[in-house]
């Protein structure tokens, strides 16, 4: 039951992570901590940065999941 239980919590947040990466994609902005929400324009190096990291820490927790939950 536990394995369940924690299998599907790791999916929910890599969905989540993936979702909030697609989002932040479709309006061209991230949120930027002391600053607010920020246009790709105004900060360019802290929207490629988050859309990579939450796309490679979204797919890696869906892979590593999907393998370690198969055995």
């Amino acid at each position: 039951m536990e394995f369940n239980s924690r299998l599907i919590i790791n999916l929910s947040i890599a969905i989540l992570m993936l979702s909030y990466a697609g989002y932040c994609w479709i309006r061209q902005g991230v949120h930027v901590r002391g600053k607010g929400w920020q246009t790709r324009e105004n900060a360019p190096k802290s929207f490629w940065f988050s859309i990579i990291l939450y796309i490679i820490l979204g797919i890696g927790m869906l892979v590593v999941n999907l393998v370690v939950f198969r055995k």
